[in-house]
């Protein structure tokens, strides 16, 4: 699942890239360099995970999948970072400052609660401003984009539930995937020659 959803990061990418190029739209910018950071930690995480399997759990690799997990969870909330510092710019917020501390202060090295809802945090405030945006703008890409943001905090609620039932954990990869297909959807929407 991490290997399908960093293609996708990736595409994702590869289209705001494209789509900030046309635009100039600097948000199309830190969405492309947020799908990047995404993209690589979902392919690090993935990677270290393969190891840990093939080497049959051996400790000297179990070390790996922590590994790769915390270089994942940097990433993602670096880019998750990233958007919401996007929105602050927009709305010239002054707690851009907050965003930014809340970024920089943690360090994780195993899947916890404490990581997860950091992540949560983050998604719900883009999520709400995706959601204002449609609400005003009752556009197809907008509701695209609020769609994507609400699945993707939908995921991470699941990994927060993984912790305490381990059935979460699949819903949590699929609602992940269905957010980035979301976001690809709209910008491959966006970059379409009128």
């Amino acid at each position: 699942m991490e290997f399908i959803a960093f293609v996708i990061a990736a595409a994702v990418a590869y289209q705001a890239l494209k789509g900030y190029r046309l635009s100039k739209e600097r948000t199309l910018l830190y969405l492309h360099f947020s799908f990047v950071l995404i993209g690589a930690g979902l392919l690090v995480d993935g990677l270290s995970s393969i190891v840990v399997l093939l080497s049959q759990f051996h400790r000297g690799f179990v070390v790996l999948y922590a590994l790769g997990y915390t270089i994942n969870f940097i990433a993602q909330l670096i880019a998750y970072g990233l958007l919401v510092f996007a929105y602050l710019q927009q709305t010239r917020n002054i707690s851009a400052q907050f965003a930014a501390t809340a970024v920089v202060s943690a360090l994780f090295f195993e899947r916890n609660a404490f990581a997860e809802l950091i992540l949560i945090f983050l998604l719900v405030y883009i999520t709400a401003h995706t959601a204002m945006n449609y609400s005003v703008s009752k556009a197809t890409n907008s509701m695209l984009v609020f769609g994507a943001f609400a699945s993707l905090t939908i995921a991470h609620f699941f990994f927060l539930m993984f912790i305490l039932v381990p059935i979460f954990f699949p819903l949590a990869h699929i609602a992940q995937l269905l957010g980035f297909l979301l976001l690809l959807g709209m910008l491959l929407r966006v970059n379409q020659p009128s």
